[in-house]
């Protein structure tokens, strides 16, 4: 039996595909919950946000004497429509996924290699049977 046999053997033995999906659709399931609070927040601090960037581009205008203020401006656009977007996930918004059908930011069960297509892959070539120099025998 080859190493790669073995492995796919120890992988089976131990249910990796099974316990690999049931880890992906738990880390969507936190991906999304992570999504959604960040949407509230987002949405709940939006105003805070937009003060916060006018202030933040009125110091830069008035040290800079306004030499970047086309720069700011985008800059300012930019993270607005970031904190839009954002506001966006958070539960009940338009175009937010429905509850029953989260989104899957990491990939799905699928991403992930079934045991058939484990099996598929081609064998490892076999290991020396000389330790390579410098590593401990035994």
């Amino acid at each position: 039996m080859s190493f790669v046999d073995k492995i796919k053997a120890k992988a089976e033995e131990l249910d990796l595909p099974h316990k690999a999906e049931k880890l992906a659709q738990e880390a969507n399931k936190a991906a999304h919950q992570a999504a959604e609070k960040a949407g509230e927040l987002a949405h709940q601090n939006k105003d805070k946000v937009t003060e916060l960037l006018d202030k933040a581009g009125k110091v830069v205008d008035d040290k800079t004497q306004g030499k970047y203020s086309d720069t700011v401006a985008k800059a300012k656009e930019q993270v607005t429509k970031g904190v839009d977007k954002l506001a966006e996930k958070r539960p009940g918004a338009a175009g937010a996924p429905a509850a029953d059908q989260p989104e899957e930011p990491f990939g799905n069960a699928e991403t992930f290699a079934t045991s058939e297509q484990i099996a598929d892959l081609p064998d490892a070539p076999a290991a020396p049977d000389t330790p390579a120099e410098g590593r401990p025998q035994g």
